[in-house]
Formats: C-alpha cells, sequence, structure tokens
C-alpha cells in the first residue's frame, strides 16, 4: 500500500512539473502575425497608353468646351481655333452677344478679305471603342449675304499625323444668301485608324455666318 501511495504521488508531481514547463512558461502563438509583402516594381507605361489614359473613358459623352462661344477677357473664344486659308487676313472670329441665338454669344465668322475659307474648330481625342461608330455633329446656323459656296458645319476624321481619313462639309445643304436661324445635322463614320475629330463651322467665300448651341454624340 505504501509502495502505491508512493508510486501516485511521484506521477502526480511528475505531470504538475510537466503542465508548468511547457504551459505557464512556454509563450503563447499569436492568432495571427503580420508578414510584410513585398511587390515587384511595376513597369512604366509606353507614351502611347499614357496617351490612352488621358482621352475620355469608353462610351463616355462627347463633350465640346465652350460650346456657348463665352468670349475670354481677350474677347476670344478660348478652346476654339481659329483656321484662314492661305495668308489669312481675310476672316474675323468673334462672339457676338447682340445677335445670339442662346446667352452669352454666338459665334460670327465674317469676310473682310480674298482668302477662300475661314474655320473655327476644335479637335476631340478619339477613343479607340469610338472607331466604326458614327458621329452626330448638331448646331443653329444663319447667313447674311453669304455667297459662293456658303457656310457649313464641319466634321472630319484624322489619323496620328493629321492626314485626313473622312469628312463631312454639308457639301449638298450649305447655308447661302440670307437666311434665319436653322438647326443642322451632319454624321461621320469614325475610321478604324482615327485619333482625332475635328468639329466646327465655316464660311466659305463671302457674307456672314452665326454658328450657336453646337453637340456632338455617338449614335451607334
Amino acid at each position: 500500500m505504501n509502495n502505491s501511495i508512493s508510486h501516485l504521488w511521484a506521477v502526480l508531481l511528475l505531470a504538475g512539473f510537466t503542465n508548468h514547463a511547457f504551459g505557464a512558461d512556454v509563450p503563447s502563438v499569436p492568432a495571427t502575425s503580420a508578414v510584410t509583402q513585398v511587390t515587384a516594381p511595376t513597369a512604366l507605361p509606353s507614351a502611347y497608353a499614357r496617351r490612352q489614359a488621358r482621352r475620355a473613358a469608353p462610351d463616355a459623352v462627347i463633350s465640346l468646351k465652350n460650346s456657348s462661344f463665352n468670349p475670354d477677357m481677350q474677347g476670344k473664344m478660348s478652346a476654339w481655333t481659329e483656321i484662314e486659308h492661305g495668308s489669312g487676313k481675310s476672316y474675323t472670329f468673334v462672339a457676338d452677344p447682340e445677335n445670339a441665338l442662346s446667352i452669352p454669344s454666338s459665334a460670327r465668322i465674317r469676310r473682310h478679305g480674298s482668302e477662300p475659307f475661314g474655320l473655327l474648330q476644335q479637335s476631340i481625342g478619339v477613343h479607340p471603342s469610338w472607331h466604326n461608330k458614327t458621329a452626330r455633329l448638331s448646331g443653329s446656323l444663319r447667313g447674311v449675304d453669304i455667297s459662293g459656296a456658303g457656310g457649313a458645319l464641319v466634321l472630319r476624321a484624322d489619323d496620328g499625323s493629321g492626314q485626313i481619313l473622312a469628312w463631312n462639309f454639308m457639301q449638298n445643304a450649305r447655308v447661302k444668301g440670307t437666311q434665319d436661324w436653322k438647326r443642322y445635322t451632319i454624321e461621320l463614320k469614325i475610321p478604324p485608324s482615327a485619333y482625332s475629330l475635328i468639329a466646327g463651322v465655316m464660311l466659305e467665300d463671302g457674307g456672314t455666318l452665326w454658328a450657336d448651341n453646337l453637340a456632338i454624340e455617338l449614335i451607334d
């Protein structure tokens, strides 16, 4: 009996020592541990990719800048470029608040020299998702004493080097003579290699042409 009791105490003491050594003195392992992630350096985008990223997102609404022809402090219509044939100095391009169709002003092109055309235009970068779709440009035009070829809305597609790929200059429906405000619409299918769209209004030959409320959209 004494030997059995001694043996039992030895077992209990050994068990207590084991629990103390491997339980109380061993630090517990955290449930989670932070691991530093090392990410490989990302390659820099190409120049082409950077240009594409700056363009409008796919299926975005095509918006014209300063479509209301609001003049700046110098009287210029910002965002619009004035183009004249040849030597220039034959057309004036002004924001006209007195004869405007809508506030604050309409664009007015008037010939006073010998060159054959004056063009007020704006360039829009073409997103690849627009290729093979149709762009529609609409706007209101008014003319006084327009002679020769006449006034027109302009819609053109260029490639990356500025070469013309396709165009619509209202060849068969020009504004001529004297007429009040009228709404016009032209369309152009965007070629698969188009880089930019040129939208605007042009007076070819003599007279005075007004334009207002220009808008451009994709219709398919």
